[in-house]
């Protein structure tokens, strides 16, 4: 019996046990199959109702609501009235050089000095040269008093008697007194300091030094007498020394004026940008109070307008106030979000200047093409900061198409600046209002405006508005259009998953049934065979006893 029992564990430990483990392994994969069906079908399923939304949402704003807030935003935006705060100005808010010899100059100050450096020119320097021999004078009489009876000449390297010295200005006064360069970022005391300096005075022959003048170096060398001789070579000089302290000289003189340009440019650079940041910064945030306040009007306007026959005026009043209220409790509830717009603002202003003054190093910029630039320095920052940083919510093809409208916006609001100027020239050449168009306004501490500039920037602000409004308009039924073409892609694809997906769930259904007949089967057949070896086992038994009485029926028969 117990060795039975042994035989019955071992088998049970063998082959069922091998059995169970198989079956259990079997059943784990079908169950990680099926989850991952289930988990890709509900995945897809959620992208489809996620993309139908997506795709049925409206195309777009009401062409006339959308119009009448874009025109409101580009008049009181940087293509309209707040492009009149920063004063515009030939050539910028900074005279650079390249414009100072054109006579382009953008303060009262610089102008002065344009005029001092043409009257100059025109005959002036007679009178400063004073002030550049007195300090020659004063290094020659300072070599004689202290009894010093021979130099040396700068020009050819050897001694000259102090007698036959004069000084010279290595650079002449002329030359220093008369440079455009010198005349916008150093005064006259500065100019006479530069040139008077001491690496700029050299003793030489007396002679030499008349014969040179107020001519270079170089010009003065090379230039013959009637016999054909050279300066060079009519009073010895030492060209290769010469050329040397005259180059080390101007060296000297344009690393002065360099630096002295650094400073003027810094300073006046700090000051126009930080006052027209200023400017930018308040006009921000009074231009989004207004311009919210302004919607908010409108719309309660159109309502009085619908309902004054069906209200009292006490309720149409009423009705006023609660939502101007509203409005200005929604005002108050972003105001970081004003504040930081304001400040985003100021520093848009302040690096549009920076970037009109770079432009005028190499060109020269109208007053109305300066406006353009700087209007469109807005637009394209924000694009860039659109692109290179786009909100949460936002994709990066969105982010770029935005970009894209952007740029757009900022190319057809620069453009209805340069139109400004037509209609302003339109509006005072009507018979009769003349007057009234030249009529001055006073700005921000500006030149003063008139009534014609004002009116042409809003005209053309309102032209530029609406114009770019439609664009914006076809450009976002063009893209919503080949979005919803992606959309559409992607439904069907998605759709294609959810077959494949409910297919395979089909699958594992049909796999189970065919699994439980099978299981079905087999018990059967096994039920069946176990029938079978009982029956055998029976009519075996059943001949062993026949047998049996056969044989003790024929003992009983002897």
């Amino acid at each position: 019996m117990s060795s039975i029992i042994a035989y019955g564990e071992d088998l049970f430990d063998s082959g069922v046990t091998a059995d169970l483990e198989s079956d259990i392994g079997e059943l784990d994969k079908v169950q990680v199959l099926r989850l991952e069906i289930d988990t890709s079908l509900e995945s897809a399923i959620n992208e489809i109702n996620s993309l139908q939304k997506e795709y049925s949402r409206r195309d777009a704003d009401n062409l006339v609501e959308l119009c009448k807030q874009n025109v409101l935003s580009t008049i009181a935006g940087q293509f309209g009235i707040a492009s009149i705060l920063l004063e515009a100005k030939d050539g910028g808010s900074v005279t650079t050089a390249r414009n100072f010899k054109k006579g382009i100059t953008s303060s009262e100050a610089d102008g002065q000095r344009y005029q001092d450096l043409q009257y100059v020119r025109h005959g002036g320097f007679k009178e400063r040269r004073a002030s550049y021999d007195k300090k020659k004078d004063e290094m020659r009489a300072s070599v004689k008093a202290a009894g010093t009876k021979a130099v040396h000449d700068e020009y050819t390297g050897k001694t000259i008697s102090i007698k036959r010295a004069d000084v010279d200005h290595v650079v002449s006064a002329k030359e220093i007194e008369t440079d455009a360069d010198m005349h916008l970022f150093m005064d006259q005391e500065a100019r006479v300091q530069a040139g008077t300096g001491e690496s700029n005075l050299a003793f030489t022959k007396d002679k030499a030094n008349r014969s040179k003048g107020s001519k270079k170096m170089e010009e003065w060398l090379d230039k013959k007498d009637a016999d054909g001789r050279s300066n060079e070579e009519k009073f010895g000089i030492d060209r290769e020394r010469a050329m040397a302290r005259d180059k080390a000289v101007r060296k000297e003189l344009s690393h002065t004026v360099n630096k002295e340009a650094f400073k003027k440019y810094s300073q006046e650079l700090l000051a126009t940008g930080g006052k027209d940041a200023a400017k930018m910064a308040a006009y921000s945030a009074i231009g989004v109070i207004m311009h919210d306040l302004t919607l908010a009007v409108v719309e309660e306007l159109k309502y009085i307008l619908k309902n004054k026959g069906n209200k009292t005026f006490k309720e149409l009043f009423a009705h006023f106030k609660e939502k101007i209220s509203e409005t200005l409790e929604l005002l108050k509830a972003k105001w970081k979000d004003i504040l930081s717009g304001s400040l985003e603002a100021g520093l848009m202003a302040f690096f549009s200047n920076i970037l009109v003054f770079v432009i005028n190093l190499f060109a020269t910029t109208l007053k109305k093409l300066v406006s353009m630039i700087r209007a469109g320095f807005v637009s394209l920052c924000k694009a860039v900061k659109l692109m290179v940083n786009p909100p949460a919510e936002m994709s990066q093809e969105e982010a770029e198409n935005e970009a894209v409208k952007l740029l757009t916006a900022g190319l057809i609001g620069a453009l209805s600046l340069g139109l400004s100027a037509m209609i302003e020239k339109f509006l005072q050449s009507i018979p009769g209002l003349q007057p009234i168009m030249m009529f001055p306004i006073p700005s921000f501490g500006g030149e003063p405006r008139t009534v014609s500039d004002i009116l042409a920037v809003t005209l053309s602000a309102l032209a530029g508005g609406l114009v770019t409004t439609i664009t914006l308009y076809f450009m976002d039924k063009f893209i919503n259009a080949t979005k919803k073409d992606k959309l559409q892609m992607q439904l069907v694809t998605t759709s294609g998953v959810v077959v494949q997906c409910q297919v395979a769930r089909s699958w594992l259904c049909m796999q189970e049934a065919y699994d439980f007949l099978a299981e079905e089967a087999r018990q059967v057949m096994k039920t069946d065979r176990q029938t079978r070896a009982s029956l055998a086992e029976s009519n075996t038994m059943v001949s062993d006893g026949l047998r049996g009485w056969d044989a003790i029926k024929a003992r009983m028969n002897k």
